[in-house]
């Protein structure tokens, strides 16, 4: 994955529910405190609403939920 800033525009969100609306950071730390049945339906896109997004996959949300820079955001 290239490097993205944790300021990045992002939106957690599942097929029925937006968890969290903000910078990735923000979105990666509501992600880590979903039950293990939410972070299965969930994802983050990265962009806004105009913009043309990245989904990140699971794999990718779990390493930046344990990246320890994102104590520091």
């Amino acid at each position: 994955m290239n490097e993205i800033s944790w300021y990045a525009e992002a939106s957690l969100t599942s097929n029925s529910h937006v968890y969290c609306s903000g910078s990735l950071a923000q979105c990666v730390r509501r992600w880590a405190r979903l039950s293990m049945e939410e972070k299965a339906g969930a994802a983050i896109k990265i962009g806004g609403r105009t913009e043309v997004g990245e989904t990140l996959s699971r794999e990718i949300m779990a390493a930046l939920a344990e990246n320890p820079k994102l104590h520091r955001v």
